[in-house]
């Protein structure tokens, strides 16, 4: 393709392998939140269908999509570091739903104010509310797999002039699909283990054997959520364009070792999920998250090859920014622990 219609890329004030690492951490925690809020979101609304009680966590959701929004900045900066050229140039082609997803998300934050302030009082107007915020949810996440596959695929940029007014969507890429139900399943998986945490160590008005039930059921969606993201993966895997799927069955050696490592980390999440052993499964789900988020790298790298590299970015030697940044940073991150802890204890003393 013609490398022209790609955007010079800015310049970086220190060696990029800072900006990938950051990127990478940063996003691992943001999609910890995140999975807590859609995933825990959805298996609210499947329980309230089943006519199950609303459990009361999910009190707790404003504040959860209100650290997720905070941790989510800081991976947007970095990939727009990064990745700028692309990703921007991806944003302005669906300007139009990529603007919507701020309107939306103070949306979905309304509603699961409203879900959550309205619970005892108004349970129909909680459920309603938890119902449209969540599917407000899925927009945004719908739009950023839309965000970030276009902006991978500038051979598809083309179709700009049949959309010059900011509406150009890339459903019609194979991966969208896959990679969207993987993100969607992985938020379930996450969440069901996440609230199998919650019931062992912050329930407090559970009695021993509730909370035992509480872990087992927990799991037991952790370990079959598990099992659908491999037939969910193999479609994922297969629907790569070819020079990237061979890439991770033998093409290349690093991306080969993670995926083999993400196979073989998921049949464990499996077997300790459905045997009930709740610490065994909690190690090997979040460093399954930490294996998905550099595999996701890995693709990234993969798509861009002939294209770009981070590496080929001109470095200004300008350390002071980024130690700024990081020391505002890890005191944002003990100001949030510090708060939300007096959040849990506020509403520990209440109740």
């Amino acid at each position: 393709m013609d490398n022209s219609i790609i955007p010079t890329p800015d310049t970086i004030p220190v060696h990029w392998l800072w900006f990938q690492v950051l990127l990478t951490f940063t996003f691992i925690l943001h999609l910890l939140f995140m999975n807590m809020i859609l995933g825990g979101s959805l298996l609210t609304i499947w329980n309230l269908i089943r006519g199950k009680n609303i459990d009361s966590e999910s009190k707790h959701l404003p504040t959860l999509i209100a650290l997720t929004i905070n941790l989510g900045v800081p991976p947007l900066l970095f990939v727009q570091v990064l990745f700028g050229n692309f990703f921007y140039t991806s944003s302005v082609m669906m300007a139009v739903y990529w603007i919507l997803v701020i309107p939306i998300l103070i949306l979905a934050y309304y509603g699961a104010y409203i879900f959550s302030k309205k619970m005892e009082t108004k349970p129909l107007l909680a459920k309603i509310s938890l119902i449209i915020s969540t599917v407000f949810a899925l927009y945004i996440a719908f739009m950023f797999v839309n965000n970030s596959t276009l902006a991978l695929q500038p051979n598809e940029w083309g179709r700009y002039l049949l959309h010059p007014e900011g509406k150009l969507l890339n459903i019609g890429d194979h991966t969208f699909l896959p990679r969207y139900l993987h993100f969607l399943v992985a938020a379930v998986a996450i969440a069901s283990l996440l609230k199998a945490v919650w019931a062992k160590f912050f329930k407090k008005s559970m009695n021993e054997k509730e909370k035992q039930l509480a872990i087992k059921s927990n799991l037991k969606v952790f370990a079959w959520a598990t099992i659908v993201q491999f037939v969910v993966g193999i479609w994922f895997w297969i629907s790569f364009p070819t020079s990237i799927g061979k890439a991770f069955l033998g093409g290349d050696l690093t991306a080969t070792l993670l995926m083999g490592i993400a196979l073989i980390s998921a049949l464990l999440i499996i077997y300790f999920a459905l045997k009930g052993k709740l610490v065994q499964a909690l190690i090997q789900g979040l460093f399954q998250v930490i294996i998905m988020a550099i595999v996701r790298e890995v693709s990234r790298s993969k798509y861009l090859i002939d294209l770009f590299k981070p590496s080929e970015l001109v470095n200004v030697h300008q350390t002071s920014p980024l130690v700024v940044f990081l020391l505002t940073f890890v005191i944002g991150l003990l100001a949030i622990y510090f708060m939300y802890t007096l959040t849990l204890t506020s509403k520990s003393n209440k109740s």
